[in-house]
């Protein structure tokens, strides 16, 4: 059936890079002078609302939703642009039509040029990228349990010879010196990302071939079905560490471990809100300061202390630009949001509701690689 079959049956039945740069500033995303507030509620227990928020002397326009963490007639699934690999990127519209959701948001951040994932996005239990730095995520299941918090994954290879050779990424468009990890949620074979990488093809937990890399970007290395490629970069583990025949280990790990048992995370990062309170750090998380403090659209999503998850857009301020992060923290709390996180922003900032985008012209925003998308009964 594949991949997008599979997950098309299942939601039937329901109607190189430390970060991603924000996409180009565009201060014209709303029309203060047109905007009308809207509150909709659909049953059982969803709301859509389209108003103003104040902080300080600041008024922003969000659009939101808002319904139970514990809403079985509501799911929540990661969506992509190409549903039978990593690589790609498309308008939001697009990408919801594609997966049948009601809803969505763009979430995570990707490479611009290679249009590729930098962090983790996780659905069904499979690992379709791994997270990177120890950034802020989202996990949920569908019995209404969610959580926030910064993410790590780990992982490693016990040779026959009881070598410990450890994984620096998994499925990532992130790159750095170090032994990659892909398998076929990345897509059936792998283009190298840097120069005169080291191709390790092992299948049936077994090493069967080796190959150079070449020139980044030039040649298509498949993925076997059952196994996975190492890739070497920058020399940095000997192809003799790893001869042909040689039977693997491996092993995976979460921090913090209680990641590991829920079946959706979306990565993005910073933290915003712990409990309640700012917890911002954008430094932890390996932004920039300036990163932090730029005006710009941006979405978050976040879950209240009475059990509610809230996904939200926000625009430019009246006679303003969009919140910095810090004025995004705020306005989460005043959102009523106990536990939040950012997400991807700039002209990435889209919301798509019923069809159509429904907080901004289409003309100005940004393709996006992947999304939290909403799904109906």
């Amino acid at each position: 059936m594949g991949l997008f079959g599979a997950i098309a049956a299942e939601l039937a039945p329901r109607p190189a890079m430390a970060e991603s740069a924000l996409a180009p500033f565009q201060l014209a995303q709303v029309d203060h002078e047109t905007f009308e507030p809207e509150d909709t509620r659909w049953q059982p227990g969803i709301r859509w609302q389209k108003r103003y928020v104040v902080l300080g002397s600041d008024r922003f326009p969000v659009f939101s939703l808002e319904f139970a963490a514990n809403n079985r007639g509501v799911a929540l699934r990661p969506i992509w642009s190409d549903p039978y690999r990593m690589e790609g990127t498309s308008p939001l519209v697009e990408m919801g039509q594609r997966w049948q959701a009601f809803a969505a948001i763009n979430a995570g951040f990707f490479n611009r040029n290679n249009r590729l994932p930098l962090g983790a996005l996780r659905r069904d239990g499979r690992w379709f990228s791994g997270p990177i730095l120890n950034r802020g995520a989202i996990a949920w299941n569908d019995e209404g349990r969610f959580k926030i918090g910064r993410l790590s994954l780990q992982e490693t290879i016990t040779t026959a010879t009881n070598q410990r050779l450890f994984i620096s990424h998994l499925n990532s468009g992130y790159v750095q010196a170090g032994m990659a990890r892909y398998t076929p949620d990345w897509g059936v074979s792998y283009r190298p990302l840097t120069n005169n990488e080291i191709i390790i093809y092992v299948e049936g937990g077994q090493v069967q071939e080796h190959y150079a890399g070449g020139n980044a970007g030039e040649v298509e290395f498949p993925i076997p079905d059952n196994g996975y490629l190492l890739v070497i970069r920058a020399g940095s583990v000997s192809r003799e560490q790893l001869p042909l025949g040689m039977r693997l280990t491996l092993a995976t790990t979460t921090t913090p471990g209680d990641f590991a048992s829920y079946p959706h995370i979306i990565g993005a990062g910073p933290l915003l809100l712990d409990g309640g309170r700012v917890v911002l750090n954008a430094e932890a998380e390996k932004f920039s300061a300036a990163f932090a403090q730029q005006a710009a659209s941006r979405t978050l999503i976040g879950t209240t202390a009475n059990g509610n998850v809230i996904l939200a857009v926000v625009h430019n301020r009246v006679d303003g630009r969009g919140p910095s992060l810090p004025e995004l923290a705020g306005l989460a709390q005043r959102l009523g949001m106990t536990h939040a996180l950012n997400l991807d922003g700039g002209s990435s900032s889209s919301f798509y509701l019923g069809g159509q985008l429904v907080d901004r012209p289409p003309a100005g925003a940004a393709r996006v690689h992947n999304a939290i998308g909403v799904y109906l009964p």
